[in-house]
C-alpha cells in the first residue's frame, strides 16, 4: 500500500474546519447568539445529535460477523487513550502555576479521530482501499466513544460537581452506544427501518459541522488565541504532536500486524486534540479556556506535524 496523502489534502481538511469554526466565532462576535445559547448548542449536542450519529453509524456500518476481528481497532483507541493519558500525568507535574490538571491529562490523551482522518481519506484514496480505511476509521471510533463519553465526563466533573455520577457516566452517546452494538449483535447490521434511521442520519450529519461552530463561539468566550498558560499549552501540543506519534510508531515497529492496519493506527496518532472536549468541557462545566486554546493551535500545528511524521512513517514502516 502506497502513502498517497498530499499536503494539499492535510490543509484543505484543516482549513475546511476552521472556516467552520470561524462561522461560530462570527456569530458570537456579531452578538447573533450569546453564551447561554452555545451552551444550549453543547447539550443539544450531548443529548440529541451525537447519540443520533453514533446509532446511525452502527448500526449501518458495523457487524460482528463481517469483521471477526473488529475488536483490535476498539481496542487500539482504549489503548491510545491510555498510553496518552498516562504521558499527560507524567508531564503535568513540571508545569509551573497551571491548576487545570485534568484538563492537560485529556487534552493529551484524546485526538480528532474521525473528522480529519477521514477526510484525508477521501481525499487520498480510492476504491477497496478507501472504504477499508473508512471502515477501520469507524471501528476505531467504536472504542474512542466508549472511554470519550464515559470516562471523561466524569474524570472531569470531579466531586465538585453537582451533576449525580450515575448521570454524569450513563450520558445519552454511551447509552447511544450500548444500544447499537446490542441491536447489532441481536438484530444485525441495518435492522432499523429506514423510517427511523434517516432522521438520525440526517440529525448525525449536522454533528461535526455544530460542534465547529460551537467551537467557534467558545474561541470567542474564552479567547483561545491568548492563553493563559502558555507553557502548558506548549507542553500539550509537544505531547500530543510529538512524544506521542513517537511512542506509537516505536510500537507499531515491532507489532505483527499488517501495513494497513500500521498506517491507520499511526494516522490516527497524529491528528491533533478532540473538538468533542470543548462540548464535554461544557456539559461537565471545566476548564474550557485551555480546551479551546489546545484543541485550536494543536490544529494549526498539524498542518506541519502531519506530513512531517508521514514522511517519518514511510522511512521507517
Amino acid at each position: 500500500m502506497d502513502i498517497q496523502i498530499t499536503f494539499y489534502a492535510i490543509v484543505s481538511s484543516i482549513i475546511k474546519l476552521f472556516i467552520l469554526m470561524l462561522v461560530g466565532y462570527i456569530l458570537r462576535l456579531r452578538k447573533i447568539i450569546d453564551d447561554k445559547f452555545v451552551d444550549t448548542l453543547s447539550l443539544l449536542l450531548v443529548r440529541v445529535v451525537f447519540p443520533a450519529l453514533i446509532i446511525s453509524k452502527t448500526i449501518t456500518h458495523f457487524s460482528f460477523i463481517e469483521y471477526p476481528l473488529w475488536w483490535v481497532l476498539p481496542l487500539s483507541a482504549i489503548l491510545f487513550s491510555a498510553i496518552g493519558a498516562l504521558l499527560g500525568m507524567i508531564v503535568y507535574p513540571i508545569l509551573k502555576n497551571f491548576n487545570s490538571r485534568k484538563e492537560f491529562i485529556c487534552s493529551s490523551a484524546f485526538q480528532n479521530c474521525g473528522y480529519l482522518p477521514m477526510n484525508l481519506i477521501l481525499f487520498s484514496f480510492a476504491g477497496a482501499l478507501r472504504d477499508k480505511l473508512l471502515i477501520y476509521t469507524f471501528l476505531f471510533i467504536v472504542g474512542f466513544n466508549l472511554v470519550m463519553w464515559s470516562f471523561v465526563p466524569l474524570f472531569l466533573a470531579g466531586k465538585k460537581n453537582e451533576m449525580p455520577k450515575r448521570d454524569i457516566l450513563l450520558n445519552p452517546p454511551v447509552i447511544a452506544t450500548i444500544f447499537s452494538l446490542c441491536v447489532v449483535a441481536f438484530a444485525g447490521k441495518g435492522s432499523i427501518p429506514p423510517i427511523i434511521m434517516d432522521p438520525l442520519r440526517q440529525l448525525g450529519q449536522a454533528a461535526f459541522p455544530l460542534a465547529m461552530i460551537t467551537l467557534g463561539a467558545y474561541l470567542y468566550r474564552h479567547k483561545a488565541h491568548d492563553p493563559e498558560n502558555k507553557g502548558a499549552l506548549f507542553a500539550g501540543g509537544a505531547v500530543k504532536l510529538f512524544l506521542f506519534p513517537l511512542i506509537i510508531l516505536t510500537l507499531l515497529y515491532f507489532a505483527p500486524l499488517t501495513y494497513d492496519y500500521k498506517f491507520f493506527l499511526f494516522m490516527e496518532s497524529i491528528m491533533p486534540t478532540a473538538v468533542s472536549l470543548v462540548v464535554i468541557g461544557s456539559y461537565v462545566k471545566c476548564d474550557n479556556k485551555f480546551f479551546s486554546s489546545s484543541i485550536f493551535y494543536t490544529h494549526l500545528i498539524a498542518i506541519f506535524s502531519i506530513p512531517f511524521w508521514l514522511v517519518i512513517f514511510k522511512i521507517f514502516l
